[in-house]
């Protein structure tokens, strides 16, 4: 997953009460199309288990490839 990517859901998590708590309880995957995620990025958010959005966030970070362009 690229950086660009990850900061987009970050970003919305912490703007968009709602969108996070869709992404803590895991009912989430409807509002992922607006990220352009393929199955695979989809499948990787929506397999995150965690307590609060800063536990997440560091999850999500770890789904970064390291030779993912930044588009």
């Amino acid at each position: 997953m690229s950086k660009l990517k990850l900061n987009a859901i970050a970003t919305q998590a912490l703007l968009d009460n709602e969108f996070k708590v869709a992404l803590l309880s895991g009912e989430v995957q409807d509002r992922l199309s607006a990220f352009e995620l393929n199955e695979e990025e989809v499948a990787a958010v929506m397999s995150i288990r965690a307590m609060d959005l800063d536990q997440f966030i560091r999850h999500l970070s770890g789904l970064i490839q390291p030779n993912a362009a930044a588009a």
